[in-house]
């Protein structure tokens, strides 16, 4: 992997840094936090003008090409702001597995208005019995197709849902009715959604006679984490900065704090994870855009950033003192999402074990538990 970005990617780097800072500063994500869906039409309609949700789709579909590398270098950056938008969801989610699996016919009916952004797309996985996103699903597939699905994000705005199933991921498309979501009551991260599917028309994602299993959304999820791992890292280095400037300005004993090892070394430690964190998403992104194998390194990455984040975030915390626990200061608007994360994509046990597992280390850890 070639660690240095391309001139196309500095400029998409470059490019959303400024769109970030000037069209959704912590203002504008407040407003778009207190409004019932979380989701700012207009901002979405200039993010789709920039061709950001045609990143990872190819050309003769709208696309422009790229990878989930360069979805990455984008998340990282809107992680920065933190801007919310359904933007990652709807590729990861929906775009790439229509692009891996769907048939001639659902690629050209619903790859151009994700490329454009007048599609919205989301997965629903979760179900009471899975103790997390990996977990083998229960939902048996069919046409009708019924069962209830929780925490789906974005799934309030989302006119293309991709349902997985025991079988496989199936296509609803919530117009045609049968659909109905109640929003949860969730502390940050993308809006979620328990949603109810009642005899809706469904279709198996995939030819209908080689329809697509469920390794598709299990690759799905791989990249979706991934992606969200970069922007947590957009996240962590926020407050990163904004650590760096408060132990700059606060004056304790005559001095700024920064000055003090125990402060300083917060600060070093973070700058540690996140570099280790960044590396390790864009490891795997190019792992997944490449069509390897990427189980070691997507589940190297959230399991490393399962601790990183967190450590980020309490060292950040224990920097700003007492102020950082304020829900005025702009610090609880990157720190919720990195938990979010965490919670989501980075805590499942179950990376440990597919990670030992991809590297050949399940026999050994077996034999050496006690009997």
């Amino acid at each position: 992997m070639d660690l240095e970005f391309s001139d196309e990617q500095v400029l998409l780097a470059e490019t959303a840094a400024t769109f970030v800072a000037r069209e959704c500063p912590p203002t504008r994500v407040r407003r778009i936090e207190a409004a019932e869906n979380w989701f700012d039409e207009d901002l979405w309609k200039s993010m789709g003008r920039l061709g950001w949700c045609a990143l990872a789709l190819p050309v003769e579909h709208g696309g422009l090409g790229r990878g989930l590398l360069e979805v990455a270098v984008l998340a990282e950056q809107l992680g920065a702001g933190p801007l919310p938008s359904p933007l990652l969801t709807s590729t990861t989610f929906a775009a790439l597995p229509i692009l891996w699996a769907g048939s001639d016919a659902q690629r050209a009916r619903l790859l151009p208005g994700l490329a454009t952004g007048d599609r919205i797309g989301t997965l629903a996985v979760v179900e009471t019995t899975l103790p997390d996103l990996w977990g083998e699903v229960q939902t048996v597939g069919g046409r009708p197709l019924s069962g209830t699905k929780l925490t789906v994000p974005w799934a309030g705005v989302a006119d293309t849902l991709i349902v997985a199933t025991a079988d496989g991921p199936w296509l609803v498309e919530p117009d045609r009715g049968g659909v109905s979501c109640e929003r949860h009551d969730a502390f940050a991260g993308d809006p979620l959604y328990a949603v109810t599917l009642n005899n809706v028309d469904a279709e198996p994602l995939g030819d209908p006679d080689r329809p697509a299993g469920p390794d598709v959304t299990r690759r799905a999820l791989d990249a979706a984490a991934i992606v969200g791992l970069a922007y947590a890292v957009g996240a962590a280095e926020a407050c990163l900065d904004s650590s760096v400037q408060h132990a700059s300005e606060r004056v304790q004993f005559g001095r700024p704090i920064g000055s003090f090892q125990a402060v300083a070394h917060r600060c070093v430690d973070m700058r540690t994870d996140i570099d280790a964190c960044r590396l390790l998403a864009y490891e795997a992104a190019w792992a997944i855009d490449r069509g390897r194998d990427a189980t070691v390194p997507v589940t190297a990455a959230l399991t490393y950033a399962s601790g990183a984040l967190r450590r980020v975030f309490l060292h950040a915390h224990q920097v700003h003192g007492a102020s950082g626990f304020s829900t005025e200061t702009d610090l609880h608007l990157f720190t919720r999402r990195l938990e979010a994360f965490v919670v989501t994509f980075a805590a499942p046990s179950s990376h440990g074990d597919r990670l030992a597992a991809a590297m050949g280390l399940t026999g050994a850890a077996d034999a050496a538990r006690p009997a």
